[in-house]
């Protein structure tokens, strides 16, 4: 009896492994892309650099267009050579990005190692995406994305707190090559434990009741056959509508320590640690969905996400009026933490889940080239928010900037309540 079940506890001992994995992995791609965005009011601060809102958002989006760049290459990448091989060398690339970041000081060379940092960075997703379809059975891929997706927010909690509390006794320089430090040494242990399919550690393939063991619609297909299918899809259209206006809602923590910072007079090395409460809330949307996602049908999520979405939109209203109420200090820094803690915690689930089960669903052997083209509508807007965003900030004051915003969470609720449905009554059709 015990060796009729040790193939099963291989299994499982191995797919916590590889979970664990691209955990750290993706803790790691998180720590070094925030860095920046958690060093910013002390490279602000720094007279010798002489940056202000301004020229931040112009080097934050190269941030977005190296994501852009980053996603065309990874996505076929993984596709051809594989997730684990792209994900460790995404890794190691990235880590390389943020050490000749720390060693440089003018704008030019800022934008270029920010480019080429988010160009490794983008290579985490696409990879996961394929490691994902090889490794866990469709029945499972809500938990797995929803842990995966922690990994996101506690990687970029970790940033806030290491490099805020890191700002107190070291330059922001010595946070670029902390972070790039740790990220190599994740590289290291993933050569080892990341194995791109079962049958690399002696297991059988996925069973009959996986996707492994079904035809998919793509399969055989040419890259471009499956850009034909996306293309004519009206789901793939409105889930990269929706991610493009999410993806600026999240990307709005690019601002938020600058934020904090001139609206509530916080400290630099505060205001980056209190920005975590975005992130705390986006967290704990994750751990529900983990144990929830998979037990609601696609009808129910429509209106599970789409109510979400809502109270989000809600959540910049309640920022833009904080400066129009009259509040006590003691009451308002608490008031708008606790906002930002329920923005998070609204729109974490339909940027992170939908999106990712859906790409390894329709993509099937496409999948990684489906989640990067995804993934490029959603930086392509943020591009265009960060690059105006600064402006919009520096010039019109953070009123209009939060107004920006509410229009775009409007956009993401609409969109992505329509994908929802879509993609709820393909699956009905399919039955």
């Amino acid at each position: 009896m015990r060796r009729m079940d040790l193939p099963a506890t291989r299994r499982t001992r191995w797919n916590l492994t590889i979970l664990l994995t691209m955990y750290c992995g993706y803790m790691a791609f998180m720590l070094c892309r925030n860095t920046l965005i958690a060093a910013s009011p002390a490279m602000i601060a720094d007279p010798a650099l002489g940056l202000d809102k301004e020229t931040y958002g112009q080097i934050m989006s190269w941030h977005s267009a190296g994501a852009i760049a980053g996603k065309i290459v990874t996505g076929l990448g993984a596709d051809v050579i594989g997730g684990r091989l792209m994900f460790l060398s995404a890794l190691a690339f990235t880590a390389a990005s943020n050490i000749a970041f720390g060693l440089v000081s003018t704008v030019t060379w800022f934008k270029l190692f920010n480019f080429a940092g988010q160009c490794g960075k983008a290579g985490g997703w696409p990879s996961m995406a394929k490691l994902i379809g090889h490794w866990y059975s469709p029945d499972e891929h809500g938990r797995v994305w929803s842990i995966i997706s922690t990994s996101s927010r506690v990687g970029t909690m970790t940033a806030l707190f290491l490099v805020g509390s890191l700002l107190v006794i070291a330059s922001w320089r010595v946070a670029f090559f902390l972070t790039a430090g740790i990220t190599l040494l994740v590289v290291m242990a993933g050569y080892f434990l990341l194995k791109e399919r079962p049958h690399d550690v002696g297991l059988t393939p996925l069973t009959e009741d996986t996707v492994e063991s079904h035809t998919h619609p793509l399969d055989g297909t040419t890259l471009g056959q499956a850009c034909l299918a996306f293309v004519g899809s009206a789901r793939v259209w409105l889930v990269c509508a929706g991610i493009g206006c999410l993806t600026v809602l999240v990307d709005f923590l690019t601002f938020l320590p600058l934020y904090l910072f001139e609206t509530l007079g916080i400290p630099e090395a505060q205001a980056s640690i209190y920005s975590t409460s975005f992130l705390a809330g986006m967290f704990v949307a994750l751990i529900i969905a983990g144990i929830f996602y998979d037990r609601f049908t696609k009808s129910q999520l429509v209106s599970v996400l789409g109510s979400q979405l809502v109270f989000g939109t809600s959540c910049i209203l309640l920022l833009i009026m904080f400066p129009r109420v009259e509040l006590a200090e003691a009451i308002r820094t608490p008031a708008v933490v606790g906002t930002l803690f329920a923005f998070g915690l609204t729109i974490a689930t339909a940027y992170y889940i939908p999106m990712s089960i859906f790409s390894v669903a329709f993509g099937g052997p496409h999948s990684g080239f489906l989640i990067a083209l995804i993934d490029i509508f959603g930086y392509a807007t943020a591009l265009l928010f960060t690059y105006f965003g600064g402006t919009i900030a520096q010039d019109y004051g953070w009123t209009t900037f939060l107004s920006v915003l509410l229009t775009i969470a409007v956009l993401a609720t609409l969109t992505m309540t329509a994908f929802l449905y879509l993609d709820a009554r393909a699956e009905k059709q399919s039955d």
